[in-house]
């Protein structure tokens, strides 16, 4: 029920003149719905839902308890409000209606007022049980979004705190004694602002409601973005003789910078992760109508078959494992497709024609987003 929505009331009785009575007293504010008799009253409630249905006790064959007893043993109609109507004398089938679960009853001959003023309490007190359990979505949304951004933030970090560690304990001796050292102290700075990012992007908002939440989504070159992360995982694709190929870079995307780049990160260095030493990992973008794909190529022993459906899940633990002894935790290709998604992106994969994976992002163009964002 919404306020752009009238009220939808089952009425269910075998008298025409109680149910015509109650169809004229009514029908300014609810939508009335008729059932002369309880099998189609329960045929009714499969069909569609309602507000509220009003019930005759007395009825030729089943009878208006059964109707009740019914409604609140499935699951699906256990929580409509129910008002029974019974003749006065009949106290013993109001209290048992009661007993069994109604919210309220009506004697005949039926008050007009007492009528209108006890359906009202009903409507009212529905709208106000599915606001209360709206309001406890919403909690528990913000609550599993703030553990689910706590996770990714996690992982996430692990992977530059391990790059500081090994590019700190290189140079221990003297940076003027280590190849490249200038080169190695440039992706330390980049590490570090890589964990700075992380927890501004997420562990500041992980207590947001997500309603709340606001991507900023801005023109991202992607030949600048790209080399931006190699040059965070140059240290890592070094030690493991890996080149990473970034020729088939090209062209610009319409996202949220952070988000996208973390996102594209987990993908490059799953790649260097899990590729053999002395191979190559490339990068390329291609034109997908108005999206652009951005692919991430290994030439790792690839996604088993039966495997295929483990991928982008939380925890999704596969048979492959990482070449070099690196850690992981399953989380990291359900971290690109939450990311991605969330930016009315897609993610995927597919198997390389010469044996690896190759991992793909799909998003808007700039050209064709930008005014959606605008």
């Amino acid at each position: 029920m919404t306020s752009k929505t009238l009220p939808s009331i089952l009425v269910v009785d075998d008298e025409v003149s109680n149910r015509q009575l109650l169809e004229r007293l009514l029908s300014k504010e609810c939508q009335i719905y008729i059932a002369d008799s309880a099998e189609s009253a329960l045929d009714g409630l499969v069909k569609m839902p309602f507000d509220l249905a009003l019930i005759d006790i007395m009825m030729p064959g089943m009878s208006g308890l059964e109707v009740l007893k019914r409604i609140r043993h499935d699951p699906k109609t256990a929580d409509l409000p129910v008002i029974l109507i019974s003749a006065l004398v009949d106290t013993n089938d109001i209290a048992r209606g009661l007993e069994l679960g109604a919210n309220d009853y009506l004697t005949k001959p039926l008050d007009l007022e007492v009528t209108v003023a006890r359906v009202r309490t009903q409507l009212r007190l529905k709208r106000l049980e599915e606001e209360r359990k709206n309001t406890i979505q919403q909690l528990e949304a913000a609550r599993e979004l703030q553990d689910r951004l706590l996770r990714i933030a996690s992982h996430d970090l692990k992977g530059p705190i391990g790059n500081v560690s090994m590019i700190i304990s290189l140079m221990k001796e003297s940076v003027d004694t280590i190849p490249n050292g200038v080169e190695l102290l440039d992706a330390l700075t980049v590490s570090i602002n890589t964990m700075q990012n992380i927890i501004t992007n997420f562990l500041d908002t992980a207590a947001i409601n997500p309603d709340t939440i606001r991507l900023n989504p801005v023109e991202i070159d992607l030949v600048a973005c790209v080399r931006h992360l190699v040059k965070q995982f140059a240290v890592h694709a070094t030690q493991k003789d890996i080149t990473i190929n970034i020729d088939g870079v090209s062209g610009t995307i319409y996202a949220d910078r952070a988000r996208f780049e973390q996102a594209l990160a987990n993908l490059i260095s799953n790649a260097i992760k899990y590729s053999p030493r002395n191979t190559e990992v490339r990068v390329w973008a291609e034109s997908v109508g108005l999206r652009t794909r951005v692919h991430v190529a290994d030439q790792g022993p690839g996604i088993p078959p039966d495997e295929h459906d483990l991928l982008f899940t939380q925890f999704g633990k596969l048979s492959t494992r990482p070449t070099d002894g690196e850690n992981s935790t399953g989380l990291g290709l359900w971290i690109v497709k939450h990311l991605v998604e969330m930016q009315d992106g897609s993610v995927g994969v597919e198997d390389g024609p010469n044996g690896g994976s190759i991992f793909w992002i799909e998003l808007a163009n700039a050209r064709a987003a930008q005014p959606a964002y605008s």
